[in-house]
């Protein structure tokens, strides 16, 4: 569950927040300042954050299949239980 919420749900919310804190930011600069124009939240750009978080976790998701796990030529041990504890399984590589 956590890996789904770092792979997946981090990567997509991230572009918001981001603009969340720049929105933020900008409008106490605004106000600061003096400026009667405050950037509004209606108007933020949510079709192009949310498009930037897709890619962004797409991304994520490619790298994380093509750079982790076994060798294709590795041989899986299955987990097995031994004296009532599971042994988890595992890859050993091929002679």
């Amino acid at each position: 569950m956590l890996r789904q919420i770092i792979q997946i749900v981090l990567p997509v919310i991230l572009p918001f927040l981001v603009y969340g804190l720049w929105l933020k930011w900008a409008r106490a600069k605004a106000i600061r300042e003096g400026h009667d124009v405050i950037p509004p939240l209606d108007k933020g750009p949510w079709l192009l954050l949310l498009g930037i978080g897709v890619a962004l976790a797409a991304a994520i998701l490619i790298v994380t299949a093509l750079g982790t796990g076994a060798s294709p030529d590795s041989i899986y041990h299955a987990p097995t239980l031994k004296d009532g504890v599971v042994q988890p399984g595992y890859f050993e590589p091929k002679e």
